[in-house]
């Protein structure tokens, strides 16, 4: 299995957002890799990610056919590196915020999608197992109930902002981050928030069309969109055509592409906060936490011998199954009591084959 990814590590939210890509696109690019062994296509707003088992340099064609753009800047995986990248992403090891749960069910969405259409053969087993462990680590240890999302970290950002009373303008409350950070700010009596989505059933909260948003920016305090526009859908001079409250404003993008046009931050009074910017804010959160994330990963590490334990118990069954009972019966008991020495030992047994 192979591994191309660009990540809020590698790239700011202007290079990821050309590949992005709407569902069309989406189903379009997977299509595109039936005739070659098929894939598994990830669209987060912090990274996408293909899996696939073609060569590297027909997989970064199909990329840059689907976004208009080379993937230069994207990392490769291959082998071992592949799968072992693959989960640790389960295990919520190589979020922004280590240990959330939203990638363990993008990634769950992303196989089950590309299994649907008939494209996972030769990439079932480690996809079952790497979600398998991601699910282990959240059950095992501690991580992921001391981590705080994407979601959470908006919301503090909101309280944070000037007055604690104040109004709130949430652009793209019925996605699933919108409706995260809606559960964040309703519990807030002291806001008044206004969402451009179907009504929650809350008498707290106002709702307005979507056509409207403009007409409500100058009465907000924090403006805060987290749509799937493939657009801008505040542009710079929508917005400033439409403040006329000298004001601090904060102005909160969520969303890959960006929400809000970024000459947003130049206006008076104006600040633009996008997803890249709270990675300082991630990463104190992170700080916070090490030794639950040590746990996390002497796990993942476990459940990634395990799976290539048991990949390699299928890859020499029938050379195991020749050797004496006694014999045979040591390497299978020693596959399940310690992953790692069994991987040596078939490597020492069967030495003039690689591993």
């Amino acid at each position: 299995m192979n591994c191309l990814t660009i990540n809020f590590k590698l790239a700011p939210v202007s290079y990821r957002k050309a590949f992005a890509f709407p569902e069309g696109k989406r189903i379009s690019l997977l299509e595109s890799f039936r005739s070659l062994g098929g894939c598994v296509l990830l669209n987060t707003c912090n990274r996408t990610e293909l899996y696939f088992l073609c060569d590297r340099i027909q997989a970064q064609q199909k990329l840059a056919q689907a976004a208009g753009q080379n993937p230069d800047e994207f990392a490769f995986f291959t082998g071992q590196n592949a799968t072992q990248h693959l989960f640790r992403l389960a295990a919520g090891l190589e979020s922004m915020l280590i240990g959330e749960d939203e990638i363990l069910g993008q990634l769950k969405h992303s196989y089950e999608q590309a299994r649907q259409m008939g494209l996972t053969q030769g990439l079932d087993t480690v996809f079952q197992a790497a979600i398998a462990c991601g699910k282990r680590v959240r059950s095992e240890t501690q991580i992921s109930s001391l981590a705080c999302s994407v979601a959470t970290l908006a919301a503090n950002q909101v309280f944070r902002f000037g007055n604690p009373e104040k109004t709130v303008l949430l652009i793209g409350a019925s996605g699933h981050i919108g409706t995260a950070v809606y559960k964040n700010l309703i519990c807030r009596k002291e806001l008044t928030l206004l969402v451009t989505s179907r009504s929650h059933g809350r008498e707290e909260q106002r709702t307005l069309p979507y056509e409207n948003r403009y007409q409500c920016l100058d009465q907000a305090d924090v403006i805060l969109c987290c749509t799937a526009s493939p657009h801008t859908i505040l542009t710079l001079e929508g917005v400033r055509t439409h403040l006329h409250t000298p004001k601090e404003r904060l102005f909160l993008d969520l969303s890959v592409p960006p929400d809000i046009d970024p000459e947003v931050d130049g206006l008076p009074h104006c600040r633009r906060v996008g997803i890249d910017d709270l990675r300082t804010a991630a990463e104190e959160n992170n700080r916070q936490k090490q030794h639950e994330i040590e746990d996390a990963q002497q796990l993942t590490q476990l459940c990634l011998l395990e799976y290539q334990a048991d990949e390699t118990a299928r890859q020499y069954a029938s050379r195991l199954e020749q050797l004496e009972p006694a014999q045979r019966q040591s390497f299978y008991t020693l596959r399940k009591e310690d992953p790692a020495a069994f991987l040596q030992a078939i490597s020492k047994q069967f030495q003039e084959e690689e591993i």
